[in-house]
């Protein structure tokens, strides 16, 4: 019985390690940013690149900018690319009226995932024409510390 008494805690002791190990286990690189590229004619498309989980948000604006600038479905739109931000342990999200030729367009970086939706759709329906507003539609949502 000697031996038996210090191991019946073990299945605990490891438990708790196992614990402390899961909740330390997290995203080392937590820096997002948003680059967007718009020009006055709707007609030229929207232009956009972002990152999440880069170790500064010096790294994360960079790769943003770049990705913006290597948008290939608005060749017009990515001469106009520009920082909209960048922050740490944060969501993303873009908002867009799929109707070509409209300017209803909006982003968010905000605290949530659900902040960020809400606030993209928000800038998109101030952006689209009345008729359009309903259409608004998430096409963009991303955190730091997500895949």
């Amino acid at each position: 019985m000697g031996g038996k008494g210090k191991l019946r805690h073990w299945p605990r002791v490891a438990c708790v390690m196992v614990l402390l190990v899961a909740g330390s286990a997290g995203p080392l690189h937590a820096a997002a940013a948003l680059a967007v590229g718009v020009t006055d004619s709707p007609a030229d498309g929207i232009a956009y690149g972002w990152a999440i989980n880069f170790q500064t948000p010096e790294e994360a604006r960079k790769v943003a900018l770049e990705k913006c600038r290597a948008f290939e479905n608005a060749p017009k739109a990515v001469k106009a690319c520009k920082l909209i931000g960048a922050a740490e342990k944060h969501c993303l999200a873009l908002a867009f009226d799929p109707k070509n030729d409209s300017p209803g367009m909006g982003w968010a970086i905000e605290s949530s995932r659900e902040a960020a939706q809400r606030r993209a759709l928000e800038r998109c329906r101030a952006a689209a024409p009345a008729d359009r507003r309903a259409f608004c539609e998430i096409d963009l949502i991303k955190c730091d510390g997500e895949p």
